[in-house]
């Protein structure tokens, strides 16, 4: 059974489509897609963010702790900076993403809703001696996002007049135990909000009145998409080592040193052994396409599409996906059954 959204209690969560997202009931869209579309391109997009969890650390020894568990370097962390990183097993093989936070007394810990558990077993594993607490917060917080050319604006009112010039993932306190976190989730100048989860409905309907544009879950996958982030259990699986992109790029310091299933990683990228990279496609007709669907040339398998929505505005279906590191040049690629011509953009 999923939950219900926190925010829906809020006089401006007017939702058009409710549907059960990552273990929540939540608003698919609250419009038309191209309004909402041109809403987050042109204004400011207000998003229910209730698909992603939070578990918080504590401890005297969560930072090097933590720095063992993921493969990025957390003791490089200053107070109110964050990063992005994998979490990997001893072979190597990815298990989830996630967004860590540094605050003064804790870490917060921001990943997929559904990968909250996988998250809490895997470092509760590996916690043996240390002074280390973890804590799943979800119940406690509510989260929200806004992003857009706006969205200064909106952070403006609320005392953050220097959003622009945030570092990502860079958090600021605000008031009522709220805090704002600088993320472009959608790939568009964007911040994140988590607030305790009895004033969810005040914080949504305050922003909406700041001049946020209620925007549903579709929306915001059809703008990340556009912006080449792949997602945890679409686009993210748990392969050996994470395939060619900037999300790899950010998530995994090659120069920290030891961590778990770095000795893998490290020999898998010394050998070049990346086997895939992440591209952007686009698809005429992508009705019936059950993912991940195949990409082929020459009735060769070469990758796959994992991601694919209709766009909103333009007569076409855009997506994510993964093509061989061998393949050159994007001529003649399809995908599905019959075959339909498949558009590949390197990301």
């Amino acid at each position: 059974m999923s939950d219900l959204s926190p925010f829906s209690d809020a006089q401006a969560y007017r939702a058009r489509e409710i549907e059960g997202i990552r273990g929540v009931r939540m608003a698919a869209a609250f419009g038309p897609p191209a309004e909402e579309y041109h809403a987050a391109r042109q204004g400011a997009a207000l998003v229910d963010r209730s698909d992603r969890g939070l578990l918080i650390v504590r401890g005297r020894d969560r930072a090097a702790w933590l720095n063992n568990l993921v493969a990025n370097a957390v003791t490089l962390l200053g107070e109110n900076m964050g990063q992005y990183a994998f979490a990997v097993n001893v072979q190597g093989r990815i298990l989830f993403d996630l967004n860590i936070l540094c605050l003064p007394d804790a870490f917060w810990l921001d990943v997929d809703r559904v990968a909250v558990p996988v998250a809490a077993a895997h470092f509760d594993r590996h916690l043996i001696s240390e002074d280390v607490h973890i804590e799943n917060a979800n119940g406690h917080v509510a989260r929200l996002g806004c992003c857009g050319p706006q969205t200064r604006t909106i952070a403006a009112s609320l005392g953050v007049a220097n959003l622009p010039v945030l570092g990502p993932l860079a958090s600021v306190p605000l008031e009522g135990d709220a805090r704002l976190i600088r993320h472009d989730f959608a790939g568009l100048m964007g911040f994140d909000l988590v607030v305790p989860r009895g004033q969810a409905a005040a914080w949504w309907d305050r922003i909406a009145e700041a001049g946020g544009r209620p925007v549903g879950y579709r929306t915001v996958d059809v703008l990340r998409i556009e912006a080449g982030i792949p997602w945890l259990g679409r686009d993210i699986d748990d392969s050996v080592l994470p395939p060619e992109t900037s999300q790899r790029e950010r998530a995994i310091n090659d120069r920290k040193g030891c961590y778990l299933g770095q000795e893998i990683i490290e020999r898998m990228r010394s050998r070049g052994a990346l086997a895939r990279r992440l591209v952007q496609l686009r698809v005429s007709q992508g009705e019936g396409l059950t993912l991940p669907a195949p990409l082929a040339r020459d009735a060769r398998n070469i990758g796959r599409v994992t991601s694919l929505v209709r766009h909103p505005t333009q007569p076409h279906w855009v997506g994510l996906g993964y093509l061989s590191t061998s393949v050159t040049g994007f001529a003649e690629i399809t995908v599905g059954t019959p075959p339909r011509p498949v558009t590949v953009c390197s990301i």
